[in-house]
């Protein structure tokens, strides 16, 4: 039975005239043992992106974008009440303003990246 589960997966022995345990566990399970570590790696990220949301790792992007909007719009009044800066002056701080969506937008980008599609990036790979 094995000999015949081996021969259908076209296994080929190694140097040593032995098949692999991942060769026989393939001939015997198929991709039953594959779909297991396949569910085990999805239950894991699971729970570190709980364990992340509960150490508050990890924000809500549309309630941060919320504070943020209004922190934005008091920054505008503000700005524009202010006397002693020129038009040009006022446009510049505005334009720097408007800029924090797109910064926001590049750090949710390079969180989203995934090196060879395989789970989330470690620290080093984001820092360098």
């Amino acid at each position: 039975m094995l000999n015949r589960a081996l021969a259908r997966i076209s296994a080929t022995p190694g140097k040593d005239g032995c098949y692999s345990t991942a060769q026989i566990c393939e001939a015997l399970f198929g991709d039953m043992h594959k779909e297991k570590v396949k569910t085990q790696r999805q239950i894991t990220d699971r729970i570190t992106l709980e364990n992340q949301i509960t150490r508050a790792e990890v924000l809500n992007r549309a309630e941060l974008m919320k504070v943020m909007a209004a922190i934005a719009d008091a920054f505008v009044s503000r700005v524009m009440s202010v006397q002693g800066l020129s038009r040009q002056e006022k446009e510049d701080l505005l334009k720097d303003l408007a800029s924090w969506p797109l910064a926001l937008e590049e750090v949710a980008h390079a969180q989203t990246r995934l090196p060879n599609g395989k789970g989330p990036r470690s620290e080093e790979d984001q820092n360098g």
